[in-house]
């Protein structure tokens, strides 16, 4: 039955690492009953076992393994298995099949599911999803060879699906669930509003599914998971977080990023100084808080990675799926707010001004070099995607266009996220966040009284911005040349390649790189930070 060996339905074989390779694939492996998965897949839509054709491997991301069982009539059904390091798995598949069952309710072309376990000790002998297969093929297939007009009709269509699902009415912040499949004595709040007919009524608002919140010994703090019923309680809840685990598990260490350790002088970073900042995060809380009739404190749910491959279209470029919705929250608009990662051009001066782009090629294109007229082509794509995802939303989520344009809503986002980082010895990012917001005190926003005329809770003198300033922007100088450079080895932030042959490819050049930098080192420091530091060798990624 199963098309091809199947030891590679637990072994991931959707490309190579660069560096630490054995530990990727120490994480991806996940080995289960085959026979039992394929008896549950049958069982829950009522089929024979006979009448299955085919069980393949179709991908594997980030965080789970998608395989798919079809059978005689090409009905086919989908089953996301979570990698061995995805967490929280139980809370991640329960969650996303209540995500699932309320999206398709409102309308939004998300997957049915089928059956789900989040019990790993089922027959099958891992957590999994089973989904109907969806029409349609990864916009990421075609994303970067079809036309303007072509993405101009797909970003309208994302922003009006936004439209549907960002106006659920929510009652507080956190993931979704069937009650059932969180403990009794937990705490949740009901989402109301469901017919007892639909089989939506037993839907709460439970802890949040985020993986930043169980990420390596997180799951083991007795901290406050959500749901959460305002902005405050939402805002200092992971920095309460962060704070809990420096003092219980945190230890000195090197940055995650071995080509920031340099500027540190290869010193450990404190967990005690994080505590002190995330400190700092808090006191600003009060001042910062919104008041739940707010427009901008609405608990609103959006697409964790509403990506160009999360989406499926048709041959007509019609939007016939949007998957993935593992890890979804719920937030307060203005900490959620913002262009999608994959459709935003900040940074671009006329992107930032939101100024209509120029769709023309230049008069000189068909003179310019073949990397030239690529380089031409992507500036008009990225300026034409933000611009109309901009665009679009002010006329149809007009709340949600002026949250992201909004400066102190959108700091207010930057701290948030900044604070909620896993404390992996940056400091550094959070630090700067809280000096904008003593910069730009009081950080008001429109409609909102402040509770007090005090000055910002947090000071800092002109030494102190200074420092930190250059500190932030060294980092952020350093990162640039990082990407640079991966870009050029052809990896991401993992070392991932294609196949055997891109892995060779990378292997020079990063030799080349690596030869070079050591021929222009002229510092001891320079010398050591590529001999024992250098990001694209193996490394102990806890040190």
């Amino acid at each position: 039955m199963c098309s091809g060996n199947k030891h590679n339905l637990f072994e991931y074989t959707s490309g190579r690492f660069l560096f630490n390779e054995q530990l990727r694939r120490t994480e991806r492996r996940v080995p289960f009953d085959t026979d039992a998965l394929l008896k549950a897949v049958c069982t829950a839509v009522s089929r024979s076992a006979n009448d299955l054709t085919s069980f393949t491997k179709i991908a594997e991301g980030g965080y789970n393994r998608v395989l798919q069982a079809t059978f005689k009539d090409g009905y086919a059904v989908i089953a996301r298995i979570p990698f061995r390091a995805t967490v929280p798995k139980h809370y991640a598949v329960a969650s996303e099949a209540a995500t699932l069952d309320l999206l398709r309710s409102s309308g939004i072309p998300a997957p049915k599911v089928v059956t789900y376990s989040t019990d790993r000790t089922n027959p099958v002998g891992t957590e999994y999803l089973l989904l109907e297969k969806l029409d349609g093929v990864p916009l990421g297939d075609r994303w970067f060879t079809m036309n303007n007009k072509s993405r101009v009709k797909i970003m309208k269509q994302i922003v009006d699906l936004e439209r549907k699902f960002m106006a659920i009415h929510f009652p507080a912040s956190g993931s979704l669930y069937y009650r059932r499949d969180l403990e009794q004595s937990q705490y949740v709040i009901p989402l109301g509003g469901q017919s007892e007919t639909s089989g939506l009524n037993d839907i709460v608002i439970g802890p949040t599914a985020q993986f930043e919140w169980w990420y390596n010994d997180r799951a083991w703090l007795e901290i406050d998971h959500g749901p959460w019923i305002d902005f405050r309680t939402t805002f200092e809840a992971p920095a309460k977080r962060e704070i809990d685990f420096c003092d219980r598990f945190g230890k000195p260490r090197l940055h995650i990023e071995r080509y920031l350790r340099e500027l540190h002088g290869f010193k450990e970073r404190l967990p005690a100084t994080h505590v002190k900042i995330l400190s700092d995060y808090l006191k600003l809380s009060p001042f910062l808080d919104l008041p739940s009739s707010h427009r901008f404190s609405r608990p609103t749910l959006r697409h964790p990675d509403f990506s160009p491959n999360n989406i499926l279209v048709n041959s007509s470029n019609d939007i016939t799926g949007i998957i993935d919705w593992q890890h979804a929250v719920i937030l307060p608009l203005c900490l959620c707010a913002g262009i999608p990662d994959h459709f935003q051009n900040w940074g671009d001066p006329l992107s930032e001004r939101l100024a209509k782009p120029e769709v023309k090629l230049p008069s000189d294109f068909d003179n310019l070099s073949e990397e030239e007229q690529a380089e031409v082509q992507e500036t008009m794509r990225k300026r034409l995607v933000h611009f109309y995802y901009a665009a679009v939303t002010m006329n149809l989520v007009p709340d949600h266009f002026d949250a992201l344009r909004n400066e102190n809503s959108m700091l207010r986002a930057k701290l948030f996220k900044r604070a909620g980082a896993p404390w992996e010895g940056d400091s550094v990012s959070l630090e700067y966040a809280i000096m904008q917001a003593y910069t730009k005190w009081p950080v008001s926003i429109e409609d909102v009284k402040l509770t007090s005329s005090a000055d910002c809770p947090v000071q800092f003198s002109e030494e102190q911005i200074l420092d930190i300033v250059e500190r932030h922007d060294l980092e952020q100088e350093r990162m640039e040349e990082l990407s640079e450079m991966r870009e050029v080895i052809g990896i991401d932030a993992l070392g991932w390649v294609p196949d055997n042959e891109q892995l060779q490819r990378a292997k020079n050049i990063v030799q080349t790189i690596k030869t070079g930098l050591l021929d222009h080192s002229n510092a001891e420091m320079e010398r050591v930070a590529v001999l024992d530091h250098f990001p694209f060798d193996d490394h102990d990624e806890d040190p």
